[in-house]
């Protein structure tokens, strides 16, 4: 593969570390060639690594005379891929571009809305590069962050790929200056019965220097051990001094200067600190890591992939000096917690940092772009159901059928569509268009290979005819448009007039290749109407998913203020055929089984806002041991939270099979057929109907739900529900 870069060549900072770091390790890949735009720093430094470099020299910032060279150059030694870096090469490129026939992608190194801080550089650069980095097909984010900060501002999610920053650790110098030697060239004396908390940072407001400075004012209030060292300098040096000395604590706050040594800042430190206002992937957290400094950081950009709480340092909301000054606190309270977080960070640095995998991760970039921009199609499945509604059983069909995808092929292109395609998109990274827009999903479908139709309850008129007509015209269009189409893990039925099941039977027999179902029911159902294709008895994908951690369980909790004691968990929703007294049964219910068992209810809205009234209703009926889980919280906390329960009672389907997936009992509210189908499924009965709903019946299924040994059938499922998307993946090779 020849890959050839393009950069300014005057960069100093983040962008010329991220790229020497590449090429080390790259060029023993691939054929590797560096073009620069400037002699300056970067270029001059790029004489002594031993690779293939050529200069495009431009006058100035708008000179595109070097276009042409660079193209010829391109298709003349008929290079792979080009690779740019940075505002004045991607202005180059939106210009090489046309003159070539190969993918472009470009590194967003930091925000580039931030780049420029001089009005009307800000102004008029920035405008340029926004408007270059919106014609390069393909995007390298250096953090997930970043990642999502392209899709929100409405960059394509497929073409958006993320690679952390890598080190070469075998090049950290065997001989550092040593600690006392450090000290003395500084003027102070080294004292090993102090800990030294250090920051390396450029005196930019950005960099929140001046939080560091804060902080260090708290923890000295407290703390007599230890010292702050800030290696970095800048214009605000003065104004940084001024607020050292408003702490009253200025002789334990040393400025440094600039650090050209900094392995030997590094050496001398024990705890390392980033305060930024925005990042991408710093370098010194790798560096520092390196020689086994833990970190207290700001939550922002790529760091929380790197720092993770209680294992390799604490991490902080971005400008609060007295949270950070907590934590840094804790770490001088626990020496021996410093110490153990010390080979955490080393170690996660070494096994998932290295500049090898750095390029590895390149390398495997490059062969994603060059299949799909020589590719005809542009997907390989568009997804149609019923997303983008915030709810939660329906996004975790999503959620799990991207997973899987992902997981079997990981170069898959989805596109999905959605009635709030902008959220879809940052939530799953995957591109999304609205539902309803017909000439933008006839462009889309005539791009893509299949469609995936599900998975949930889709064809049926139980809730309304319309919402059938609208699904059956997406089948009809995607074959009209040449996609093979595929009924996923879907629920059938009931559909109960008879002109729509002709219409629904016709379709489905002219227009789908491939059918599995989720359940025995839905199956039965198809049999019964004569659709003639094969189909599958398989399982709901859902049942693939796991729950959160126990950590960020307690998290969740804590932030919502509910307890953690043993609880019960329960999901409702408003129906039409409820009941008139449905919420004082079932509060009956609860309190009754709670006060036996000595248990806490948590109610889980599974849709916002819909599911919120009816549980915040039951909430006050059943008194003090009831909770409402109020925000909207994410599916794999939605499974968590009710895979710690200890029976879960649920009219939300979605909620039964979070439940039976995570091996908890549970009692289901039937409103509708599904519910029994699921049951049956999976071989549990104890089953309540919603219109006609007693306490005591209710009581009497919970109790034996949680007395009796939970089925083992859930084991069977979930190998079941793989085989869905192994099927999809067929349906496109033939």
């Amino acid at each position: 593969m020849k890959v050839l870069h393009l950069i300014a060549g005057g960069d100093s900072g983040g962008a010329k570390t991220h790229l020497f770091s590449l090429l080390d390790k790259l060029k023993a890949k691939a054929t590797v060639r560096v073009a620069c735009l400037i002699d300056g720093v970067f270029y001059q430094e790029l004489q002594d690594q031993n690779v293939d470099n050529v200069l495009f020299l431009q006058r100035n910032r708008f000179d595109l005379s070097v276009v042409s060279g660079i193209a010829d150059m391109i298709n003349q030694e008929e290079f792979d891929v080009f690779h740019v870096h940075g505002a004045r090469a991607n202005f180059v490129a939106e210009f090489v571009m046309k003159r070539i026939n190969i993918p472009t992608v470009t590194t967003v190194h930091s925000d580039y809305l931030l780049d420029f801080d001089e009005p009307v550089k800000k102004f008029f650069f920035t405008n340029l590069n926004k408007h270059a980095l919106s014609k390069i097909p393909y995007h390298i984010a250096v953090s997930d962050n970043f990642k999502d900060m392209l899709i929100e501002r409405g960059f394509r999610a497929n073409g958006i790929y993320t690679v952390y920053n890598g080190m070469d650790f075998s090049s950290v110098p065997k001989e550092i200056l040593s600690k006392e030697a450090y000290a003395k060239k500084h003027g102070f004396i080294y004292d090993k019965n102090k800990v030294y908390v250090g920051i390396a940072a450029r005196f930019d407001a950005v960099k929140g220097v001046d939080v560091f400075i804060k902080a260090a004012g708290e923890v000295l209030k407290r703390h007599k051990n230890v010292e702050f060292l800030i290696a970095g300098d800048g214009v605000d040096r003065e104004k940084l001094e001024a607020l050292a000395e408003k702490t009253g604590f200025s002789n334990a706050i040393r400025f440094l200067g600039f650090e050209r040594d900094m392995y030997a800042f590094w050496n001398i430190i024990d705890i390392n600190c980033l305060t930024s206002m925005c990042e991408s992937f710093p370098y010194s957290m790798l560096e520092g890591a390196a020689l086994g400094k833990p970190m207290v950081a700001s939550r922002v950009g790529g760091i929380p992939s790197f720092i993770i709480d209680d294992e390799t340092g604490y991490l902080f909301t971005s400008g609060d000096y007295k949270e950070m000054a907590e934590k840094l606190s804790v770490m001088l309270d626990n020496p021996a917690l410093l110490l153990e977080m010390g080979k955490n960070i080393q170690e996660r640095a070494i096994t998932l940092f290295s500049s090898e995998k750095f390029a590895q991760d390149h390398m495997q970039i490059y062969e994603s772009i060059i299949k799909d921009y020589h590719d005809e199609k542009r997907y390989d499945f568009a997804v149609s159901g019923y997303y983008g509604f915030r709810n939660n059983g329906d996004d975790a069909l999503l959620m799990a059928l991207t997973e899987q995808i992902k997981k079997e092929n990981k170069d898959a292109r989805l596109v999905v569509l959605s009635n709030r395609p902008k959220e879809t998109a940052q939530i799953y990274r995957i591109d999304a268009i609205h539902r309803l827009r017909a000439l933008k999903i006839r462009r889309a479908f005539k791009q893509t290979r299949g469609l995936i139709f599900g998975g949930g309850s889709l064809l049926q008129d139980e809730t309304s005819s319309k919402s059938l007509w609208y699904y059956l015209s997406i089948i009809k269009l995607a074959k009209k448009c040449g996609m093979k189409v595929m009924q996923f893990a879907n629920g059938f039925g009931p559909i109960n007039k008879p002109s729509n099941q002709r219409i629904t039977v016709e379709t489905i027999n002219q227009c789908v290749n491939v059918i599995t179902t989720r359940d025995k029911a839905s199956l039965r159902r198809m049999q019964e109407l004569n659709i003639r294709q094969e189909m599958t008895l398989t399982a709901d994908p859902a049942m693939l998913l796991c729950g959160c951690s126990d950590k960020e369980l307690s998290k969740l909790f804590s932030r919502l203020e509910i307890p953690e004691e043993p609880y019960m968990t329960i999901a409702v929703r408003e129906w039409k055929k409820n009941t008139e007294n449905f919420s004082q049964e079932v509060a009956k219910a609860l309190c009754a089984f709670a006060e036996q068992h000595d248990l806490n209810v948590l109610l889980i809205p599974m849709q916002h806002p819909h599911d919120v009234t009816i549980s915040k209703e039951i909430q006050k009926l059943v008194g003090k041991r009831a909770y409402v889980i109020k925000e909207n919280i994410g599916i794999k906390e939605t499974i968590g939270v009710i895979g710690r329960s200890k029976v879960n009672v649920a009219m939300r389907l979605h909620s039964m099979i979070y439940s039976v997936a995570q091996g908890v009992k549970t009692v289901a509210l039937r409103y509708d057929p599904k519910i029994d189908g699921f049951m049956d499924y999976v071989g549990l009965h104890y089953i309540c109907n919603v219109e006609d709903l007693e306490h005591k019946t209710l009581l009497e299924k919970i109790e034996q739900a949680y007395s009796e040994p939970m089925s083992k059938t859930y084991l069977e499922l979930r190998e079941k529900a793989k085989q869905n998307v192994t099927k999809a993946l067929d349906m496109i090779r033939e």
